[in-house]
């Protein structure tokens, strides 16, 4: 690595776009080991024009293999036109080497109406939305935000290497579920705000109109570094890497 110091019903955040998961049941004993804490902040922008920060944090928590992935979104400028602070939190576990979504929820400032939460009940396969909308759960299901972590460790466990593997898997929201494809298509040295990295590059291959590419670092546990959100050929949304508030330790 080389380092150079209109809105819809539902809020798409980047996080939607980078946890897009999966219907197999995917397994990574090993890399899931390599989960640590971080704490970082991300600049958002639709090309030369800045939308505001967004902070992501996970943290262990009581029980073994347990975590909290969270995401806060201030928009900034023209963007707080359209939209108020964003918030998610997931609560997941490592089970057996499979990443098990416990409790998920969606906050917004300025429309509460959107606001929801998931409760995932393993013991009886049923995800409750606060609506009280019952659907069955299948192994390898994860919320929006857990699917990150799930591609994260996809991609650690086959130590970034590119190929023609794709990991499959499904995302729940509050009221639909949908299975993405992605795959690890290359090796990219890309500059972001905190330096300048050499990066592996993930990219969604479901659909050929809308591709998600998200850049991540390998040697520092594959944290992500750069995130595109292309429609039709034509970039929607960028995040890019701006802090590293607490550091991040590569797993021994």
């Amino acid at each position: 690595m080389t380092k150079n110091n209109t809105p819809t019903r539902r809020t798409r955040t980047i996080t939607g776009w980078l946890a897009l998961c999966m219907g197999f049941i995917i397994s990574f004993p090993a890399a899931a080991q390599g989960l640590t804490p971080l704490d970082t902040t991300y600049a958002l922008s639709r090309g030369i024009l800045p939308l505001g920060e967004a902070r992501f944090r996970l943290t262990p928590q009581d029980g073994e293999g347990c975590w909290r992935y969270e995401y806060q979104a201030k928009p900034s400028g023209i963007a707080r036109l359209f939209i108020g602070n964003v918030s998610e939190r997931s609560d997941f576990c490592i089970v057996d080497g499979v990443l098990q979504s416990q409790y998920f929820e969606f906050k917004r400032t300025d429309k509460s109406e959107d606001d929801y939460t998931l409760h995932f009940n393993w013991a009886e396969k049923v995800v409750r939305s606060s609506s009280g909308e019952l659907r069955q759960l299948e192994p390898g299901m994860v919320d929006r935000l857990a699917q990150q972590i799930q591609v994260q460790l996809w991609v650690m466990e086959r130590g970034g290497q590119p190929g023609e593997a794709e990991i499959a898997s499904t995302k729940v929201e509050d009221d639909k579920t949908r299975v993405y494809r992605f795959r690890i298509t290359g090796t990219q040295n890309i500059e972001v705000p905190v330096g300048r990295y050499d990066t592996v590059r993930v990219e969604r291959v479901d659909d050929p109109d809308k591709s998600t590419r998200f850049w991540l670092l390998p040697d520092q546990d594959f944290l992500v570094a750069q995130v595109d959100q292309i429609r039709k050929g034509s970039e929607q949304l960028k995040m890019e890497l701006k802090a590293i508030n607490t550091p991040v330790v590569a797993a021994p």
